[in-house]
């Protein structure tokens, strides 16, 4: 079952892709010998896994194979020494050419990852191999995201009336773990959500909504919800939203009928 510890390690995992497909190959190397550790630790953990659901190793190093066929594909199809010079450099001045020029690339380069999701299957059960098409999901919505106005979410957060603002309201931000309070998360079962879990959740985006609200930058809450939806759609609480909006249906025509 997706467990919290196994979620960690497929989102370590998906990031680690992300992170080694966007780094210059030069750079490799430069990686601290507690990171090295790190992904060693992470790599063992996936090759276990996949030793245990698959029987044998080959799926694991069937994996590792499509993770660097994966990192050809994308840096094929991203101009990457331009786009790392260009990025280091990235201003609000920049960005109206930066975003045209390099979006269409990032759109053909996160199709390199299809195979490479596809290989996960023997190394998971099926309730985690739904979490790793999901985060993989997240990549074409964040692109996009991010393209929109030439990257205008991605400043907004340095233009100082809304960093001012939530450097203000900061502290304010715990109240929204109120939501969470009283349940051990580490118990979770991703799988598995109760009605109750899911809407200790959409209480707490509502929460973190208002207070984006506060500093009238309501669009922010667009990048939580690259996680919040793709949480939903893979887990039972897209079935209680469904639920929910029936209910609500149900109320409002009984009261037109009133």
């Amino acid at each position: 079952m997706a467990k919290i510890r196994t979620t960690v390690l497929l989102v370590g995992v998906v990031a680690l892709c992300a992170v080694s497909i966007a780094s210059p190959l030069g750079k490799v190397a430069d990686s601290s010998s507690e990171e090295s550790a790190e992904t060693g630790e992470m790599m063992r953990e996936l090759s276990e896994m996949c030793r245990n659901n698959s029987g044998s190793d080959a799926a694991f190093l069937n994996l590792m194979d499509s993770f660097q066929n994966t990192m050809v594909c994308t840096i094929s199809a991203i101009e990457l020494d331009s786009f790392m010079a260009d990025a280091e450099n990235l201003s609000n001045e920049t960005r109206t050419t930066f975003f045209p020029r390099y979006c269409p690339q990032l759109r053909t380069a996160y199709s390199c990852i299809d195979k490479l999701v596809a290989d996960f299957r023997p190394c998971l059960e099926a309730d985690d191999y739904v979490i790793v098409k999901a985060l993989a999901g997240i990549l074409p919505d964040a692109v996009e995201l991010m393209c929109k106005n030439d990257g205008e979410i991605l400043f907004k957060f340095d233009e100082p009336k809304y960093s001012e603002c939530f450097e203000k309201i900061s502290d304010s931000f715990d109240e929204c773990l109120n939501f969470l309070n009283g349940t051990d998360t580490d118990d979770w079962d991703i799988s598995h959500l109760t009605r109750d879990q899911c809407g200790e959740l959409t209480g707490f985006r509502a929460c973190v909504k208002s207070k984006m609200d506060i500093c009238k930058a309501p669009d922010l809450i667009d990048v939580y919800d690259l996680f919040h939806n793709t949480l939903f759609r893979m887990t039972p609480c897209r079935n209680y939203v469904e639920i929910e909006k029936a209910i609500q249906v149900i109320d409002n025509n009984d009261l037109n009928a009133i």
